[in-house]
């Protein structure tokens, strides 16, 4: 019995053969081409359709394909001689929902010749072969759909008349099977709505998607899509890349992003996440993105950058302003926390949009257990099927959370395979992501950036992958530093001590890798301990030093170092590390906390006192340490000192100028004159009190909307601790 001989008698049987008639139709279509030798009849050769359908079941993982409309069961006759001769196997299964009875499974491709045509429309996708005896396509085609314009191209540029035979039957079949979609897309795209079972025909993979995220605009490269029934909905699910850096070159970073289930129509651009393409102002959005990537490639083209960042961070779930300086380092972020960062080079095969050609594969059973030993062994069966509503859309049970890309390229912990990554060129450079992972000076924090993750029991939500709370870093709230170049030269200090510490510094620099201890890498830094009472200058001085010499201010206290030996030793290897690294200023303020002097009742303070002494030894860089109780410190840490400077008390002549400084870069009009200073400089208070004095009147004259004057020092002196008792030295206010 032929495909469309059968006798049909009732109305279910007269619907099974129209919706089976019409794929016999396209044998007449194919014998009225016009290339009829056919004379070569190998596999594959003969330009016809053979239809199988799915029989009566034989075994739960296989469909038994059977030549006739299933009414017995039939041998699978996907394999015998006769089909194996067709171009093109077309394969019928039972629609165990509304509508017809049988509907198209998948088309089997045998033909050398689609073999060939099809190697050139799929030549930017990853999983197919064409060297196959067999190729196998299921519905519903979204690959076809995707390159339609590509196939009929293919096909009228092939100049071998079977093959382009070939290529027409298969453009028909597409054609009769992709009709409706490819009219209803066509309309939705022309009235610029989509529903939800249609989103699969804008996001082909491949293309850049657009999306508004954090305030700032965002553009991703799309590599794959997939219907997803979770525990929490339905969801269309994006799996997207972006360009990021961990330190040792570019790469593809994997986002995941979901569109919720919503009835009837939408419109495209309402959508949280959509096709660039979409965007009314995209060549806007592009070259603003161009601008941001650009900055994000040169400032990973260093090392290491050192920068200033103003506006918001989010630190865990809570917001602050910061306004401060930050290192941009992947690689010692990676190093010194808990985020992994595997990046997808950018020449990937695994980047490729996948087609599953996988056919059906017979599973064997499992060997009978001994005898008499129970019921036997796990073997291999698959586990009992989920269920999959709207088949045609490509629904699936929820995935396990997508696994890291394939990565040949790990991050600076040293491990992996290290391979030469490709550059990051400018077509790609919109890209990038708008987050920097670094260090933040101000707040003492490594900063990363919030990375998403599919949660199905509960939504999906943003998560976290190390352990720590961490702040993120948007790229275009980095600024260049400004400088303040003559902050040393304006120190409140000897001009000796100030040549003292510009010649040792400078010789430092110049002959850092000349001096060596008997231990290679020994001895290479510099210690220089400034001591004096407080508010003289000593942390100035290092933090001018930095400016001078344009360096990071790195300043560690005992609160970041921690109190037990362990977290110490932990936390000042990694600040010794990268401040060696950054060519930091390092400074220990208060230092004598730390390194008090041992004693035999103390074991935690002598481990503390002891890990110092060892770790500091390796040191390369340059380390201020400021102090008020010199005494205090333990000898043997003295004796590792370079250089020690001792600040006496401040004299009435360097109280004048701090009061001068303070006035004249406070931004605010003053109608001090050369007398009212005179008369401050009498007042015995240093440089951190006049600071605050002069700021507590600024804020009065403020109020007030006056100019700063005398008037408003002396409230300020009256009313602090510091000059209550010495507000008679300054007399009647000068007019």
């Amino acid at each position: 019995m032929s495909d469309t001989e059968s006798s049909v008698d009732d109305p279910q049987d007269q619907q099974l053969q129209g919706s089976t008639a019409e794929w016999s139709d396209l044998n007449s279509d194919a014998s009225s081409t016009d290339d009829e030798d056919q004379s070569d009849e190998g596999p594959g050769q003969v330009c016809d359709v053979k239809t199988l359908y799915e029989g009566e079941s034989k075994c739960t993982c296989c469909i038994n394909w059977v030549e006739e409309i299933p009414q017995d069961i039939g041998s699978s006759a996907d394999a015998d001689a006769e089909s194996r001769r067709h171009a093109l196997l077309i394969r019928m299964r039972r629609n165990h929902g509304d509508g017809k009875p049988m509907i198209l499974h998948s088309i089997v491709i045998q033909s050398s010749h689609l073999k060939s045509i099809l190697g050139q429309v799929f030549q930017d996708y990853s999983g197919i072969t064409t060297t196959l005896k067999k190729l196998v396509f299921k519905a519903p085609f979204h690959c076809f759909f995707y390159e339609w314009n590509r196939l009929e191209k293919v096909i009228s540029e092939v100049e071998d008349p079977v093959g382009k035979s070939h290529g027409r039957l298969l453009k028909r079949i597409l054609r009769r099977e992709l009709r409706e979609t490819i009219s209803l897309s066509a309309d939705l795209n022309q009235n610029g709505v989509i529903t939800y079972d249609y989103l699969w025909t804008i996001f082909k993979p491949g293309i850049d998607i657009y999306t508004f995220e954090d305030g700032y605009d965002r553009i991703y490269r799309l590599q794959k899509t997939l219907y997803v029934q979770g525990f929490g909905g339905q969801f269309f699910q994006l799996t997207v890349n972006e360009i990021d850096c961990d330190g040792e070159g570019f790469g593809y970073q994997t986002r995941i992003f979901p569109i919720f289930n919503f009835p009837g129509t939408k419109r495209v651009q309402d959508l949280d996440i959509f096709p660039a393409s979409y965007h009314p102002k995209l060549s806007e959005v592009k070259d603003s993105l161009r601008k941001r990537g650009e900055m994000f490639r040169d400032i990973h083209s260093k090392p290491y950058y050192y920068g200033a960042y103003k506006g918001i961070i989010l630190e865990g779930k809570h917001k602050r302003n910061v306004d401060g300086r930050i290192i941009v380092d992947p690689s010692s972020h990676a190093n010194f926390t808990e985020e992994v960062v595997d990046l997808t080079p950018f020449d990937s095969s695994s980047l490729k949009p996948v087609m599953e050609l996988n056919d059906q594969m017979h599973i064997a059973p499992p060997p009978p257990g001994p005898p008499g030993r129970g019921r036997p062994r796990p073997g291999p069966y698959p586990p009992p099927p989920f269920p999959t509503p709207g088949l045609h859309h490509g629904w699936a049970a929820p995935p396990p959370p997508p696994p890291p890309p394939p990565v040949t390229v790990r991050n600076a912990r040293g491990q992996g395979i290290h391979t030469k990554r490709p550059e990051l060129t400018d077509d790609l450079v919109h890209l990038c992501t708008a987050y920097v992972r670094g260090y933040c000076f101000k707040i003492k924090k490594w900063g990363e950036y919030l990375v998403f993750s599919m949660i199905y029991r509960t939504d999906f939500c943003r998560q976290r992958r190390s352990n720590g709370i961490q702040v993120t870093f948007h790229i275009e709230n980095i600024k260049e530093i400004q400088w303040h170049d003559g902050a040393f030269d304006s120190l409140v200090l000897a001009e000796e001590y100030k040549r003292l510490i510009n010649a040792f510094l400078s010789g430092h620099i110049d002959n850092k890798d000349r001096f060596d201890d008997v231990i290679e890498g020994k001895g290479q830094g510099v210690s220089i301990l400034l001591e004096g009472p407080a508010g003289v200058g000593k942390t100035l001085t290092a933090e001018a030093v930095s400016e001078k010499l344009r360096r990071p201010l790195y300043a560690m206290g005992a609160g970041e170092l921690g109190a037990s030996p362990e977290s110490v030793e932990d936390n000042l290897h990694m600040i010794l590390e990268v401040a060696a690294k950054w060519d930091a200023v390092l400074l220990l303020d208060e230092c004598d906390v730390l390194l008090a002097e041992r004693s035999a009742d103390n074991l935690g303070r002598n481990s503390i006192v002891a890990i110092f002494l060892r770790l500091l030894e390796y040191y390369r860089g340059m380390l201020f340490m400021t102090t008020n109780r010199v005494e205090a410190i333990d000898s043997a840490f003295k004796s590792r000192i370079h250089l020690t400077i001792k600040y006496p008390h401040l004299n009435a002549e360097a109280r004048r100028k701090i009061w001068e400084r303070f006035v004249q870069t406070s931004n605010q009009e003053s109608t001090l004159q050369p007398l009212d200073f005179a008369k401050l400089q009498k007042v015995d208070v240093n440089g951190r009190e006049i600071k605050n004095i002069v700021k507590t009147a600024q804020l009065l004259a403020s109020h007030e909307n006056v100019p700063l004057a005398m008037e408003h020092i002396r409230t300020a002196l009256s009313v602090s601790r510091v000059g209550g008792i010495q507000v008679e030295w300054l007399g009647a206010p000068v007019a």
